[in-house]
């Protein structure tokens, strides 16, 4: 199964693994272009750390949704799909069952 964010022609959502793996190689290419610039102007500071929050708050929202298809995909292969059964009508005025 294929899952993809935002749309159906968007992006595949990449594996919890690779989303972990891409994490730490950008934390590391980040983190030294970051340094190189503020120590070229300190005064930047309030900007890197915008652009910090933004990459991280990014990279929970894929991480956030590879997990979803992990889920999804796992919880799809645990059940398989029931089918057959009689279909059953309902009266829309009749108050709700419990314990179906």
């Amino acid at each position: 199964m294929e899952i993809r964010s935002q749309s159906k022609a968007g992006p595949v959502v990449p594996p919890l693994a690779e989303v972990t793996a891409t994490l730490s190689r950008q934390i590391d290419e980040m983190k030294q272009r970051l340094l190189d610039r503020l120590n070229r102007d300190p005064s930047s500071f309030a900007q890197v750390e915008v652009e910090i929050h933004d990459r991280f708050r990014r990279l929970a929202d894929q991480m956030t949704a590879s997990l979803l298809a992990e889920a999804t995909i796992t919880a799809d292969r645990a059940e398989p799909a029931k089918r057959g059964g009689a279909a059953v009508t309902t009266d829309p005025d009749a108050p709700p069952r419990r314990g179906d």
